[in-house]
């Protein structure tokens, strides 16, 4: 068992904004003026969650500022009342993931029975809260840009200074850190230390678009449609941002609201319009087969109105395909005992001349114990049944390439539930559940083998308890689990048997099963005063 507990201890970390970033949660933060800009202390603000109903309240300090530490992800409606002045309501203030939103309002002079609405302000391209750097993607993005089998991690590539090895402005793919709702997903059998299987791959992180291993990535696979936002933080990051010293990568799964709502899709791919492989035209060869149906639903709502809120998602993919393989068998001259070699006719060996030895002379060199007739046999019958087709691969004399296409498919079936419940004005609880299993035929050694199975069972939970202490405290606990389980099968029970250089038989793997859990509790605690924040942390 992998137990990941450390602690920043008496380590403080002083900073002008909220802590956001680890969590999965977001910051409100702005300045309350009069007509002449200046500072109105002990008005009252207070946001509430346009989808849930939840709010909270605070006053602001002698400078005027608010900071709402700790929120949920969503859209808020921001009201501010102040003696002597209308008060103001601003619509559309979104909470991104590891960002705060600044929304400084201005008061006018008049009664409180009187509203002035006004719009939130946009999505600022430029960071002025801190120096991090990195995007923000919501869910619009994510559902709406075409991404291929609908694998959200492919937007990572937008992302100044990533690249497709998964290097991120020169740190290392295993210097990534990656948390969904607060907690950690890293994958802990290889530590992130991705390496992209294809040059269509793209691998930050640990996360792998790579669909070629179904091993690869976080332990949990992340649905398009049940992620609501997530940032990648590029550089600069802070120290509640995460534990590692390259990108840190947040995310957060969506949550039910008062309105049900629901989504659902299905994707399909067909073989009419693949190309077939040059090395399988060359051997004669047929294109590899690609049916693929990509699909995923979700639906969302309320069991208590503004108290109890649910959300579930269930994506999968089928893929029906092969993958062109081609192995090394012996040729019809070797199963009759005939071995062929070059020779050089001269000292300088310009030219190479090709000579064989009969099986006559094979057997008077092995006059003593003569050739083993059974192994003879298993390579004539070798030669039959797998007769060479393929010359990229084999000595050509003796040997060469018998190529084929290995019946590779694919199934990912990926579950995500998520309970949000508000206790009080004050507190707020979440249960998240992932449950996934994905199985994977690997290319048989030779037609007629045992096919491999992999099999990957995956298992996360995350619990999370916000507590609005006071006006200026906030305190954020997080509990955190993953199973990361796979299971690979192999084509061999017994001792292997092959014939070195010449001829393998079977791939002579066995049944590998590893199971790694991992648990992870963070506990965020933060102060405000005036327009600084004092954040406490441990992991």
């Amino acid at each position: 068992m992998y137990v990941h507990f450390g602690y920043l201890g008496s380590s403080a970390v002083l900073c002008a904004v909220a802590v956001w970033g680890q969590t999965g949660t977001s910051g409100i933060n702005g300045t309350v003026t009069d007509p002449q800009g200046k500072a109105i202390p002990g008005a009252k603000v207070t946001i509430t969650n346009t989808a849930t109903s939840t709010s909270r309240t605070m006053q602001t300090s002698d400078t005027g500022a608010f900071i709402f530490d700790l929120i949920t992800l969503g859209d808020y409606r921001l009201e501010v009342e102040a003696k002597g002045f209308n008060k103001a309501v601003v619509d559309d203030v979104k909470a991104l993931i590891g960002k705060s939103t600044e929304n400084n309002v201005r008061l006018e002079v008049g009664q409180m029975s009187q509203v002035v609405e006004v719009r939130g302000t946009a999505n600022a391209v430029i960071n002025t809260q801190d120096a991090s750097l990195g995007n923000v993607f919501e869910s619009a993005q994510i559902t709406q840009l075409p991404l291929e089998a609908r694998n959200l991690v492919d937007l990572l590539s937008l992302q100044p200074g990533s690249t497709r090895e998964g290097y991120v402005t020169g740190s290392r793919a295993d210097q990534s850190n990656v948390t969904l709702d607060g907690v950690d997903i890293n994958n802990a059998q290889t530590g992130n230390a991705q390496i992209a299987d294809s040059s269509n791959s793209l691998v930050i992180g640990g996360l792998s678009t790579d669909r070629t291993n179904i091993t690869n990535g976080p332990v949990l696979r992340l649905n398009s449609e049940a992620i609501e936002e997530f940032r990648v933080t590029t550089a600069n990051g802070n120290a509640d941002q995460g534990r590692s010293a390259g990108a840190q990568i947040s995310l957060a799964t969506k949550s039910g609201s008062n309105a049900f709502h629901g989504s659902a899709y299905e994707f399909y791919r067909g073989t009419s319009f693949e190309a077939n492989d040059w090395f399988n035209n060359a051997a004669g060869v047929p294109r590899t087969p690609l049916v693929r149906n990509t699909f995923e639903g979700s639906i969302g709502g309320a069991i208590l109105k503004d108290k109890l809120f649910f959300f579930y998602d269930y994506a999968g993919r089928r893929d029906a395909t092969a993958t062109s393989v081609s192995r090394v068998v012996p040729l019809a001259s070797l199963g009759k005992g005939i071995i062929n070699y070059t020779y050089c006719p001269d000292a300088a060996c310009n030219a190479p001349v090709p000579a064989s030895l009969s099986a006559t002379q094979v057997q008077q060199a092995y006059s003593d114990t003569g050739i083993n007739q059974i192994a003879l046999q298993a390579l004539a019958d070798a030669a039959s049944k797998f007769p060479a087709n393929d010359t990229s691969v084999g000595d050509g004399l003796n040997t060469g390439g018998f190529r084929f296409n290995a019946p590779t498919p694919l199934k990912l079936n990926s579950h995500v539930a998520k309970l949000d419940y508000t206790i009080n004005s004050k507190q707020n609880l979440f249960v998240r559940l992932n449950y996934i299993s994905d199985t994977q035929d690997l290319a048989q050694w030779l037609p007629g083998d045992v096919t491999p199975l992999v099999w990957s069972h995956p298992r996360g939970m995350a619990v999370g308890h916000n507590w609005t202490i006071g006006n200026n405290w906030v305190n954020n606990l997080r509990y955190g689990f993953t199973r990361q389980a796979f299971t690979e099968g192999g084509d061999s029970f017994g001792n292997g048997i092959s014939f070195r250089f010449v001829f393998q038989p079977n791939s002579q793997s066995h049944t590998l099963t590893r199971v790694t859990p991992v648990h992870n509790i963070t506990d965020d605690i933060s102060w405000i005063h005036g327009r600084h924040t004092l954040c406490l942390g441990s992991v």
